[in-house]
């Protein structure tokens, strides 16, 4: 990379990578989840997703080029989490718990990865055709964040918390 084009490019396929993944990775929790509350909401999330990665693909024609995912060990670290609170915890309770606190670290990452892009493409002077649909993606990212927040301070889950936190 030999510029800021470059890095937006990069940063864009990184993005672009971490979207398409998560279609897939939502789909898995929101069929394992016990609670119907988050399992509707990954669901929700999931499909909102599909609308992301469309979005991301309008950038990249904006920017003449063509969309092309460049993996990223932070999302890849973050689904070897999930397969390991798979494999590991039987308590469904405990299960959706670790899926809450997954959710609500890649949605920090989510975030964090539009806020470079519109940084970038603002100094670019790529304009709204770009900036929009990352504004439009990075608000609903902190829109799943605020309610898998609420989530976790939700009655149901607080008997959970109770259930499992030494008295």
């Amino acid at each position: 990379m030999n510029s800021l084009e470059d890095l937006f490019e990069h940063t864009l396929r990184q993005q672009y990578y971490a979207e398409t993944q998560l279609v897939d990775e939502l789909d898995h929790m929101a069929r394992r989840a016990d609670n119907d509350t988050l399992s509707d909401g990954f669901a929700d999330h999931r499909d909102e997703t599909r609308e992301h990665v469309s979005r991301l693909e309008t950038v990249f024609d904006e920017i003449g080029s063509t969309p092309a995912p460049t993996e990223d060990a932070v999302l890849d670290g973050i689904r070897e989490e999930r397969e390991e609170i798979d494999d590991s915890i039987d308590d469904p309770g405990l299960r959706d718990m670790g899926y809450m606190i997954g959710g609500m670290m890649t949605e920090r990452i989510e975030m964090t990865g539009y806020e470079g892009l519109v940084l970038m493409a603002d100094r670019l002077d790529y304009g709204s055709a770009v900036t929009d649909p990352l504004k439009a993606n990075k608000d609903d990212e902190e829109s799943a964040f605020r309610e898998l927040e609420s989530m976790s301070e939700a009655s149901e889950m607080r008997s959970f918390w109770d259930r499992i936190t030494p008295s």
